[in-house]
């Protein structure tokens, strides 16, 4: 069998793996409502840092996870009324993680009311939840005001009722010490949610350490780069979110930087929306709906068996510098582990309440989280 049989072999291959794998996968949905308010900066900056950290670890949940992210502020009158109770959703649920992600990276501090009953209601209402039984639907509110603020007009007992009819769990993260989030009700109402209560440093979350594999995680992430292939009306701008992302997450620190590239090395990663290379392993893609001007300069004018041997070959390459993230990264979380044991951290950051509570609630699911 000549090169092109091998690469067409490859394709079909690559094909009825993805679709095995696509049947036994599990919807995964996280809203992240977030409190704008003035005191609120390292909180931000905490979700900030530690997103993609989020994304790895349910990367080795088994089935794979169909994660989908969105994000709600609430307490902060920029761009917001009291008619609508100071919440903004800033993104509906979606795949697109950098999507997400540029949306954290905008989000600013300004004064205002924090409802934390309102932006309940507004994430169990209005999110776009996966309808799979099967799935996970998670909500995490994040402050440092009372849960009762404005209990009058939206109760979080009211709205987390509701979840609880819809599956939808909410968790509760205190920005504060323990004490001052059980007068405020933050214990309550993860009781109500049904889900996980936490209080946090929001500062950790600043916390940047180094390790030795970051290096070799920034010249990956460069190969890793260039095997994306845009296409269609949104190829030229996913392609310059993904650097505009990439430049963010360095700005933040180190440990920001390597953990997004880590996040790019997993299954979890996805740009079907204008990358070929991922949206080839779409259910219902069909070459046929695609014009000419659609392509990549590089695929116009190719047969279709043309194309998706060009597409494989990326496909494969990309896998492979994935396998060298993967590796790099296990030496890495072992450094990590290490260095924040030295520390002895006495109060949990963000990333800890976040990570605790989606294995806690997975498991009750029904999925596997041995490999975390």
């Amino acid at each position: 069998m000549g090169t092109r049989g091998h690469r067409l072999r490859h394709v079909i291959v690559t094909l009825l793996l993805t679709a095995a794998t696509t049947a036994s996968a599990r919807p995964v949905d996280v809203v992240v409502c977030l409190d704008t308010s003035r005191s609120m900066e390292g909180l931000i900056d905490s979700a900030r840092s530690r997103l993609w950290d989020i994304v790895t670890t349910l990367s080795k949940v088994e089935p794979r996870p169909e994660l989908r992210v969105g994000l709600l502020s609430y307490g902060s009158p920029t761009g917001s009324s009291e008619e609508d109770g100071w919440v903004i959703v800033r993104t509906d649920l979606t795949s697109d993680l950098d999507h997400v992600y540029a949306q954290l990276m905008g989000l600013a501090t300004d004064g205002g009311d924090e409802l934390v009953g309102r932006v309940v209601h507004e994430a169990v209402n209005t999110m776009s939840w996966a309808p799979d039984p099967e799935g996970l639907r998670l909500v995490f509110v994040a402050g440092n005001e009372s849960a009762d603020q404005g209990v009058d007009t939206y109760d979080f007992r009211a709205a987390t009722e509701l979840g609880r009819r819809a599956d939808v769990v909410v968790n509760a993260i205190f920005v504060g010490s323990r004490d001052i989030a059980v007068t405020s009700h933050w214990d309550e109402l993860a009781r109500a949610g049904r889900g996980s209560f936490s209080s946090i440093d929001p500062e950790l979350g600043r916390i940047q350490v180094e390790t030795p594999q970051d290096e070799a995680l920034l010249t990956l992430n460069a190969s890793l780069n260039e095997t994306y292939l845009p296409y269609g009306p949104d190829g030229a701008a996913g392609l310059a979110n993904q650097t505009a992302q990439d430049g963010n997450a360095t700005r933040l620190g180190v440990q920001s930087c390597s953990s997004r590239i880590v996040a790019k090395g997993t299954a979890l990663y996805t740009n079907a929306s204008w990358d070929l290379v991922d949206a080839l392993q779409e259910d219902g893609f069909q070459w046929a709906s695609l014009t000419d001007d659609d392509l990549p300069p590089a695929l116009r004018g190719m047969s279709i068996e043309a194309r998706e041997a060009h597409v494989a070959a990326l496909r494969e390459r990309r896998e492979s510098i994935q396998e060298k993230i993967q590796d790099l990264s296990n030496e890495r979380e072992e450094f990590l582990r290490a260095e924040l044991k030295r520390r002895q951290l006495a109060q949990p950051g963000l990333d800890d309440a976040l990570r605790d509570a989606l294995l806690a609630q997975a498991r009750k699911k029904g999925f596997n989280t041995d490999g975390c």
